[in-house]
């Protein structure tokens, strides 16, 4: 199995029983609301110079039952067609271990409808738009975006450098691209990331980019460096010492800001022991950030967010998500956990933290 390819949805039965009869060129829609005379968007991917480089793609297309979606007349219906030339599906197969194409798409854990529709942009999109809008993402048949990063004049599509538009098409109803990689699909960009490294050294270099601000802390520790994260180091806060002490403990992230990617969701791995209070989340914008100043309380942003309860055993951890408020993404950010105990302690551990758009 590759691991680039574990989606959760299984193929159309007979996906890559290939026919050799050509997408119909004549569907046509009855209805007469928005028609155009414009030739149908699946005509300029079947045209002369360019089916032979697309066939793939092409055939793709018709066993999974997604003709109608590039053959609709109604200029409501306009859409953007990524088109990988049949060099890009040789490239992946390549890039994954496969011996060839075939065993790129015979392989069931390979989600082709879903690949497949994320090449489908729902608007109308040609390389000015996209080259010189603000959109950072383009959404797709799929539901999963397609990220946008502009730089030095170009833009890069999906994060994938090598992915290049080598001829447009915008003659039909929509616009094609044709391109020279396929599009994978990315659920999360990921902008941000801190796993805290494999030994201590590691990790006390990583924590010297964070802040730990003890309110208080009258027995036990505040957040510190732990060998019992998920993979090697992580943080770890307890507020146990000969009983349940009073902590209050706050780590304070990187100032983190939203560019190319909109910073919008937190990820962590989180394992906890023991009742007591649970941790809290909460942002901050970095103009309201004096990281030489005590707390402010009124100039951050608790987080609604709801922590699980302890384990029974140790090291059992939890994948855990919270979104960041939009006022949060245009500018720059810090994000905090804070840690409490007094009427109980729980012991708290923080691993694998990733910031991205979601």
């Amino acid at each position: 199995m590759k691991n680039i390819f574990k989606y959760t949805f299984l193929l159309l039965a007979g996906i890559v029983m290939f026919t050799t009869a050509c997408i119909d060129e004549n569907y046509d829609d009855t209805s007469d609301i928005g028609i155009t005379d414009k030739q149908l968007i699946i005509n300029v991917l079947n045209d002369e110079n360019q089916s032979g480089e697309l066939s793939i793609f092409l055939e793709l297309v018709e066993a999974n039952g997604l003709t109608g979606a590039l053959t609709s007349r109604r200029t409501q219906d306009q859409i953007t067609v990524f088109a990988p030339n049949n060099e890009a599906f040789e490239l992946l197969a390549e890039d994954l271990g496969y011996d060839n194409v075939d065993g790129l798409l015979e392989d069931e854990d390979v989600n082709l409808v879903e690949i497949l529709e994320t090449h489908l942009a729902l608007a109308n999109l040609t390389i000015n738009q996209i080259e010189n809008g603000s959109f950072r993402s383009i959404a797709t048949f799929s539901g999963i975006n397609i990220p946008v990063r502009r730089e030095a004049g170009t833009f890069v599509l999906n994060a994938n450098e090598d992915l290049e538009i080598l001829n447009s098409n915008t003659e039909g109803n929509g616009t094609v691209h044709i391109i020279s990689r396929v599009i994978l699909p990315i659920r999360f960009n990921i902008d941000f990331s801190e796993d805290f490294g494999t030994d201590f050294a590691g990790c006390s270099e990583a924590l010297d980019a964070w802040t730990v601000e003890n309110v208080v802390l009258a027995g036990g520790s505040g957040w510190e460096c732990t060998g019992f994260g998920f993979e090697g180091q992580g943080i770890q806060a307890n507020g146990f010492s000969g009983g349940a002490q009073e902590v209050d403990s706050w780590i304070i992230s990187p100032v983190l800001e939203s560019n190319d990617v909109v910073l919008n969701t937190l990820k962590f791995k989180y394992a906890s022991r023991f009742d007591g209070p649970n941790p809290e989340i909460w942002v901050i914008a970095e103009e309201d950030y004096d990281g030489e100043a005590a707390i402010d309380m009124e100039a951050w942003t608790k987080l609604d967010f709801n922590f699980p309860p302890p384990a029974s055993a140790n090291n059992v951890f939890s994948d855990l998500s919270v979104g960041i408020p939009s006022e949060f993404h245009t500018d720059a950010y810090r994000f905090a956990f804070r840690y409490l105990s007094g009427a109980g302690a729980t012991r708290a551990t923080i691993d694998n933290i990733q910031v991205g758009e979601e």
